[in-house]
């Protein structure tokens, strides 16, 4: 369960930072892309590893349920040979193999679950990129025509307040709807 932990701490990390950076400069859209796609590369470096750890689990899971048939084949088995102390023995462990399985099956279901957020986390980490890149080439097109510096653009949705409620203290209704979003993908 570390790991899990660990790369969801990693992608909503990566996410937040990369959604609460302010519109700067050109420059600071570059430095934002280069750092975003480093982001983006350990991120899914981290998702690619969770798939790893779960189809060891799943491996783990379909072990026990084989052990799990053996063991009934065996209870069979004895009692067909009329040993009733073996096929008792042989049922115990059937019954333990099988708690193990259901163990492994809840823990597989709680880490594709876990995964599934950290892959939607990832896609809102690719769009907030692909937007900061947008802006990066729309600025150097405008530049390139002999326009001024393109003026930031707070893209829709960034994690910001506005400059009027920072000063009156509140918080503005695009950050109450990015954070009631994503509240309700991490349910």
């Amino acid at each position: 369960m570390k790991l899990m932990e660990r790369i969801s701490l990693l992608v909503r990390a990566n996410v937040g930072s990369l959604l609460g950076r302010p519109a700067g400069g050109p420059t600071d859209r570059r430095r934002s892309i280069r750092d975003g796609e480093r982001e983006l590369a350990q991120a899914r470096e981290a998702l690619a590893e969770a798939a790893e750890h779960q189809q060891a689990l799943a491996d783990q899971m379909a072990a026990a349920d084989e052990q799990a048939q053996a063991w009934a084949q065996k209870a069979e088995a004895a009692l067909q040979a009329g040993d009733e102390a073996k096929a008792r023995e042989a049922l115990a462990q059937q019954q333990r193999q099988e708690r193990e399985a259901e163990k492994l099956r809840v823990r597989l279901e709680k880490r594709l679950e876990e995964t599934d957020r950290l892959e939607s986390r990832l896609g809102m980490l690719e769009a907030e990129l692909k937007e900061i890149r947008q802006q990066v080439a729309a600025g150097a097109a405008q530049q390139a025509q002999g326009g001024s510096a393109p003026r930031p653009v707070k893209p829709e949705g960034r994690l910001a307040a506005s400059p009027s409620a920072k000063k009156e203290g509140t918080v503005s209704p695009d950050l109450e709807a990015r954070k009631a979003r994503l509240s309700k993908k991490d349910e």
